[in-house]
This record gives structure tokens, sequence and C-alpha cells, in this order.
């Protein structure tokens, strides 16, 4: 997963984020980028991915990388909030 993001006081004012292997191509995340855009990055923000791929359909024998990108996912906004959080 690719991610950038800017946040000025705390919320998040532009986001880009991609998966790769999901997907024949990258795989941009739009619906995620815009539950996360205007809102504070916390622990919580992992509702964004789920949000995401909500209405994936996977094929049987790959259905696996729908779990995998929530974690991967989850744990790059986990660690995007904690670094916002800590100090400069």
């Amino acid at each position: 997963m690719a991610a950038v993001l800017a946040v000025e006081d705390g919320v998040v004012t532009d986001v880009r984020l991609a998966f790769g292997g999901l997907a024949p191509q990258p795989w941009r995340a739009r619906t995620a980028e815009a539950v996360l855009v205007g809102e504070r990055l916390t622990p919580g923000s992992v509702a964004a991915i789920q949000a995401e791929l909500a209405h994936a359909e996977p094929l049987p024998h790959n259905a696996f990388k729908l779990d995998l990108a929530t974690s991967v996912g989850s744990a790059v906004l986990i660690d995007l909030a904690r670094s916002q959080e800590a100090p400069r």
C-alpha cells in the first residue's frame, strides 16, 4: 500500500491511498480517501479501508486478498495516525 497525506491542525486535508497486488492494476482507494478528508486520523480511521473494500468482488482463489488489504491498510493508517501524534 502506498499512502501520502497532508494534515493541518490534526485534520486530514489531502490523502492519496493505493493498493498494489489487489487487482490487475494498482487500486486507487478513492472511497477511503473521501472518508478520511476532513477527519482526524485516529486508529479508528481503519473504517475507511473497510468502506473502500465493502463492494469488492473477489474470485474464490483470491478472496484472501481482502483480509490482507484490510490488515495492511489498517496498519498503515494506524502508523500514520501515530506519526501525526509524535512530537516534532
